[in-house]
């Protein structure tokens, strides 16, 4: 018997080509580029509270989607409130991908760090943030958002569990 499970894996083996090192290093795709640089720039206008960026970037029809028991979006005009009001010290955009739905519609998704002053802490909160991005003429504009904290980041409060063997 294992000489025939060995001969058919080895049957199988023999089909699937293997993997050859292409010596390239793998760089950011230009969706990637262009949206994580566009996420950038909308970032940067919420921490330098620069109003006119910001009505550049969002959609009339903007919205914030987020896993609150009210299930309601916030809207566009809440959003910038917050958003303006808040004192955000820093922020790093990691993990970014990007799918074209359409040659008009572009989903990105990534880790979204901030640092802002709260109470007058730092606090740094970590969330996957999902962004539907819209084709407007030649410029693309944010018309949804979906946000929600990262699960066991030290923003969110807790540590990781460590298991004592007294439980």
């Amino acid at each position: 018997m294992l000489v025939c499970v060995g001969s058919g894996w080895l049957s199988a083996q023999d089909r699937i080509p293997p993997r050859v090192s292409t010596g390239r290093v793998v760089t950011k795709t230009h969706l990637v580029a262009l949206f994580s640089d566009l996420e950038t720039q909308l970032v940067q206008a919420e921490q330098a509270k620069d109003e006119p960026t910001l009505n550049r970037l969002l959609g009339d029809d903007f919205e914030v989607w987020t896993p609150e028991l009210s299930g309601e979006p916030v809207p566009r005009d809440d959003w910038q409130k917050q958003a303006l009001a808040r004192k955000l010290l820093a922020f790093r955009i990691e993990q970014t991908a990007v799918k074209a739905i359409s040659d008009e519609i572009v989903v990105a998704s990534f880790i979204l760090e901030e640092t802002a002053e709260h109470d007058s802490k730092a606090k740094a909160t970590h969330h996957f943030v999902v962004d539907v991005w819209k084709k407007n003429g030649d410029a693309w504009q944010l018309t949804d958002r979906y946000s929600s904290r990262v699960a066991g980041s030290a923003s969110a409060g807790s540590e990781s569990a460590k298991p004592t063997g007294k439980e």
